[in-house]
Order: structure tokens, then C-alpha cells, then sequence
């Protein structure tokens, strides 16, 4: 099998995790390097034996060398990949949420194949938090899907998608942290940073910019019943 991208081989141990599911490879686990990357490209994960195992984002600077993206060897990472992949994560959202689809956490990192990123909505807003560089460098396009998919799919105009980047993690990836309004893809920058939502028949006001995390546990929905 040829590929394109740099090689790492992996510890059997590591192989074993890998493949159980486990989407993470750490720097002591990688035995070998065949190639040259730069932090944040895509690279292949072999076994010991070299069978491939999967291909990730790769990133020197952090405990967590690389990150598994994909486990079929077809996938090619370009724009259409991260659309697919968003299409495919609403699409469950919606059949799992139901009428709470107005209000949940749309995307869950790596059980979404999106390593290191968490989307939440309220409504007509999105609410993102990136912690992998790979990610980071791609979140144009995964921005541009979200909002053209709302928009298509589910006839929801997308007013604004705010940025709470501000967990420590990020320095450890060599990301800066930060919080902020995301510009383009006709979004607006220019709200209060409050949106009301209503979650089990109670109506609330979620402070975005201030409130913890991304503003509300949502994922904590149930709980609260």
C-alpha cells in the first residue's frame, strides 16, 4: 500500500489500544518516524509489523502525538472529508435529540471523528472550543460546513459562532488561548453575547461570552430533569 503521507510505527501496546478504538497515540509510544511532517499534518500510524492502523493528526509539542482521524485507508482529507463528516454528525444529532435539537452539543470531538473540537447550539448560535492543532488549522472548513448545513438541511440561518478557546490544553498544542467571535461565512460579530433557550419546558438565558465552558453543560441535559 502506498501512501502520501509519513509513516509512524507504534509499540504493540500502543497497537493494541489503537486497535481497540482508542483514538490517541502518546509520544512514547511512537518507535519510529519514516519522513518529515510539520506539527498538525496528517500522518499514518503503523504497528511494529507495519500494518496500517489509521492516519491522524500529528503534533511534536503535545503528550498526545497523534490523534486518529480516520481508519479507512480510501479517506482523503481534503474540504469534502470535513463536510461529510459534519453532515454525518448533525444528521445523528438530530435523529438522537430529536425536538432538543435546537439546543444540544451538536459535535463531541472524537466520538464525532472531530479530534479535540466540541460544538454546542443555542438555537442560532454556535458555540465552538478547539484543544488540536490539526483541527485548528482546518476549523475554516468545518465552520463553513456547520453553518452551510444548518443552513440547507435544517432551514436554521446560523447568526453567529463564538470561540471559547481559553483552556490551558491549548498551549501545550502551541494554539494561543482566547475567546471571540468567528468572522465570515456571512456570520455576525456583533451581539450582546446572550441567547434564550428552552431546555425540559424551562426557558433560560445563556451568557455565552461569560458563562463556564462553552456557556451551559449541555451535556448535562438530562440531568437537570
Amino acid at each position: 500500500m502506498s501512501r502520501e503521507y509519513t509513516r509512524l510505527n507504534i509499540t504493540p501496546k500502543a497497537e493494541r489500544s489503537v486497535r481497540a478504538g482508542h483514538p490517541w497515540v502518546y509520544g512514547e509510544e511512537v518507535t519510529a518516524v519514516s519522513g518529515e511532517y510539520r506539527n498538525g499534518d496528517i500522518v499514518d500510524v503503523y504497528s511494529s509489523k507495519d500494518k496500517w492502523l489509521g492516519a491522524g493528526f500529528v503534533n511534536d509539542r503535545s503528550k498526545i502525538r497523534v490523534r486518529i482521524l480516520s481508519r479507512n485507508t480510501n479517506d482523503r482529507f481534503d474540504e469534502a472529508f470535513f463536510v461529510r463528516r459534519v453532515k454525518y454528525a448533525l444528521a445523528y444529532r438530530k435523529d438522537v435529540m430529536g425536538d432538543d435539537f435546537s439546543c444540544c452539543r451538536l459535535i463531541f470531538g472524537e466520538a464525532d471523528g472531530f479530534p479535540g473540537l466540541t460544538v454546542d447550539r443555542f438555537e442560532d448560535i454556535l458555540v465552538t472550543e478547539v484543544l488540536c492543532l490539526g483541527t485548528e488549522q482546518r476549523k475554516d472548513w468545518i465552520y463553513r460546513a456547520l453553518v452551510e448545513t444548518m443552513q440547507t438541511e435544517y432551514a436554521v440561518t446560523i447568526r453567529s459562532i463564538y470561540e471559547r478557546n481559553e483552556a490551558g490544553i491549548r498551549l501545550k498544542e502551541g494554539l494561543e488561548t482566547g475567546k471571540g467571535f468567528v468572522n465570515g461565512f456571512g456570520l455576525r460579530t456583533d451581539l450582546d453575547g446572550h441567547v434564550e433557550i428552552t431546555e425540559n419546558s424551562i426557558r433560560y438565558d445563556v451568557d455565552y461570552i461569560k458563562g463556564q465552558k462553552t456557556g451551559f453543560f449541555l451535556d448535562q441535559k438530562y440531568n437537570r430533569l
